[in-house]
């Protein structure tokens, strides 16, 4: 069986990465509960708090010894706390942007997955530094979202789009 340290970064770059990531999510957290205070909308707080907590558990795990389908079962706790949480807030674009670079996370541990403990692959290919770099820009752009708070990458408008031609072809079928 291959572990993740065989695939992925050098380790000692994976750890401060992933260190960085967490402190990101921490200040995250901390930035919405200063900027919410006096403010009726929680919704950033609350979603910082599910980020922060999700991303700091990896300090309880063996990092370098879990598997990809676990990592994958942990983004998708995570999107589910989310979307339930969710339902009681406004929507808001840092949901929309958590909810995206989690689903690309997701999915890319479950390509990993199958691409080394279904196929058995073990000579590295484009697929493993795609997988790597995109997780650590999902990763970014996740925190990102709790400071800028816009549609830098018009993911909402995006959706928003989608949904209008999904409500027209709606009206038009039915």
């Amino acid at each position: 069986m291959f572990q993740m340290v065989d695939f992925l970064l050098n380790p000692y770059v994976s750890l401060y990465l992933g260190a960085f990531v967490q402190w990101g999510f921490l200040m995250a957290f901390l930035y919405s509960l200063v900027t919410s205070i006096n403010e009726p909308k929680k919704e950033a707080l609350w979603l910082s708090l599910i980020m922060s907590v999700s991303y700091s558990s990896s300090l309880f795990i063996d990092i370098q010894n879990i598997s990809y389908m676990q990592l994958l079962l942990f983004d998708l706790m995570t999107i589910l706390a989310i979307v339930v949480v969710s339902n009681f807030l406004n929507k808001n674009i840092i949901s929309s942007y958590l909810l995206l670079g989690l689903s690309i996370n997701s999915l890319l541990f479950f390509g990993m997955h199958l691409d080394v403990l279904v196929f058995n692959n073990s000579t590295p290919w484009w697929f493993w530094s795609f997988y790597s770099m995109s997780i650590n820009l999902m990763d970014f752009m996740m925190i990102a979202i709790f400071f800028i708070n816009k549609d830098f990458l018009r993911v909402v408008k995006f959706k928003n789009w989608l949904v209008k031609i999904r409500i027209n072809r709606a009206i038009i079928n039915g």
